[in-house]
């Protein structure tokens, strides 16, 4: 197996989690996403959205972390991380569902808005206009060049912010009664959603997560599972995420995160 992939992306982190509870190797390529990699042709061949992950399996490229995670639960079933019924599956793939039509491109606007912007303000202008100007989505491209002129001021900012916060809660109501998002075992939706919990940690944006008890002990229950070091800390530099959260500790104290 072959992954395409970058240490800071969620969606990456998603994929890592599933292949290291799994227990599966694969060849690592990393993509610098701020310097345009995704936007070269022969990555292009492979994932025509520009985005990472992208994994070779049998020589078979596949995209969409969501359904390269499904399809490597089909292919490598041991351990299972689907539910057993039915019922439970379904709320696995609702909730999936739910993160990456609502909580993935609000995190995206949070990301560069914050954590980004600081470095691309560093570059000339024709830089910045290129790299946003690749971007095949037109909506994409519009959101990225609102923030990054206008960072946390950016009419789309605080749509962006209720939406992620909104599904927080929807997952802190998961966990009531239960240890995991679909029930008793830990499921794909468990990974899915641990990387967005993970850029609010790197952002200093922790009270997002302390503000939601039970959403709090289930993130310091999923960081310690071997996974976490192996898919996420033994990934990400402490550089990436210092910078990460200087530039969160500059606009915190301007969010409404509970």
């Amino acid at each position: 197996m072959q992954l395409y992939h970058n240490p800071m992306s969620t969606c990456s982190q998603k994929v890592r989690l599933v292949l290291a509870e799994k227990s599966l190797d694969f060849d690592s390529i990393i993509l610098d996403l701020q310097q345009g990699e995704q936007f070269k042709p022969d990555y292009l061949a492979l994932n025509p959205l520009a985005v990472v992950p992208t994994l070779v399996d049998d020589h078979q490229a596949m995209i969409e972390s969501t359904l390269i995670n499904e399809y490597l639960e089909e292919r490598y079933p041991g351990p299972a991380l689907t539910p057993s019924t039915a019922v439970e599956r379904h709320q696995v793939r609702l909730f999936t569902k739910v993160i990456d039509d609502v909580l993935h491109p609000a995190c995206g606007i949070i990301t560069y808005a914050i954590g980004i912007r600081p470095g691309l303000l560093r570059r000339s202008k024709a830089d910045i206009t290129a790299l946003i100007n690749a971007i095949p989505d037109p909506l994409r491209r519009r959101d990225r060049a609102q923030v990054i002129a206008k960072g946390v001021e950016a009419e789309n900012f605080d749509a962006a912010l209720t939406a992620y916060l909104t599904v927080l809660d929807q997952a802190e109501a998961r966990l009531n009664g239960q240890p995991y998002l679909t029930g008793s075992s830990v499921s794909l939706a468990d990974f899915a959603l641990l990387p967005y919990l993970i850029r609010l940690d790197h952002l200093a944006l922790y009270d997002g997560i302390e503000a939601r008890p039970l959403l709090s002990v289930w993130y310091n229950r999923m960081r310690d599972r071997p996974s976490y070091h192996d898919a996420v800390t033994a990934w990400v530099s402490t550089a990436a995420i210092g910078a990460f959260r200087a530039a969160g500790e500059q606009v915190r104290d301007q969010l409404k995160l509970g």
